[in-house]
């Protein structure tokens, strides 16, 4: 039996840009591509992959917003409550539980229609302090399309809401997300920009998710844990380590409040020498493909 759940093995790159930092990195990652219907197929024809069980990867539907009772029934009431249809399938793009650990800064719903396009997204958003966010993207938060095609060749579907979760403790203020999705359904590769921007118009941020798909067999998931091990707590200390890095430069700090919305202002930055000290690549260079780098999201 063909599977339409798939692997993306690629990288993620971060790029900062505002008053405090100018700061740019990227690492090897692998995403996994779950059509939703699947689970129950994955769970019984997979060794190293369990639905809700113990096992090397795992995916629990508890693990995300209203998924306690079913991640399909959980999705359907949340398009529904946006009025928006129902779609004709739905590829969850995120990171499995690696030995019963995950943490996912973000993981995409990805609804398609009975024609294969992208008709919405749910965009589950999550803290380091347990805040949780799901962003419902559809025809009334669509963007016009620009920068040409994406990687795949088609045109790229863009998505615009207002931040409403605190998320770093370093970037504060009111900001904008900018989504964009390179996203065939079940296409070769897959590419996903999240970019912030503040009210005046500066871009602050970028991050970008690329991958190209493998199928997702016992095989590549074997594969997957020996060039990637313990992958999923790599991402919660990388994260860490940026803040470490950033908290030394002086870059101020907040956490958040009891309702983890964002801060709306950030105290003075320390003063440490004259300013900070650009460790990011100027306009133009390598690390964001010879562009100024696109608003980002954090």
């Amino acid at each position: 039996m063909t599977r339409t759940s798939a692997l993306y093995r690629g990288e993620v790159m971060h790029a900062r840009r505002d008053e405090h930092a100018r700061r740019a990195f990227r690492y090897p990652v692998y995403i996994a591509s779950i059509d939703l219907g699947e689970l129950a197929a994955l769970d019984r024809e997979l060794w190293l992959f369990s639905h809700g069980g113990r096992n090397l990867f795992a995916l629990h539907d508890r693990d995300y917003e209203a998924g306690a009772h079913g991640l399909p029934g959980a999705l359907a009431d949340l398009l529904a409550a946006n009025h928006l249809p129902a779609p004709h399938t739905t590829r969850l793009v995120t990171n499995l539980r690696v030995a019963g650990y995950v943490f996912n800064p973000v993981s995409f719903f990805l609804n398609y229609d009975a024609a294969g396009g992208l008709a919405s997204v749910v965009a589950e958003v999550n803290n380091t302090y347990g805040g949780r966010r799901r962003y419902v993207l559809g025809p009334a938060q669509r963007i016009d399309q620009r920068g040409g095609h994406g990687a795949t060749g088609r045109e790229r579907v863009g998505f615009r809401h207002v931040r409403e979760l605190f998320v770093s403790p370093f970037l504060h203020g009111p900001a904008t997300y900018d989504f964009w999705f390179d996203a065939p359904l079940d296409g070769d590769r897959l590419a996903i920009a999240m970019h912030v921007t503040r009210p005046d118009g500066e871009r602050i941020f970028f991050a970008r998710l690329a991958g190209d798909r493998r199928p997702l067999t016992d095989r590549a998931l074997a594969a997957a844990a020996v060039r990637y091990p313990f992958m999923t707590a790599q991402v919660i200390g990388l994260i860490h380590l940026e803040a470490v890095k950033l908290r030394l430069r002086g870059v101020p700090y907040l956490r958040p409040g009891p309702d983890h919305r964002p801060r709306p202002t950030a105290p003075p930055r320390r003063t440490r020498g004259s300013g900070p000290r650009s460790t990011a690549p100027p306009a133009g260079d390598s690390a964001t493909g010879g562009r100024d780098p696109p608003p980002g999201m954090k």
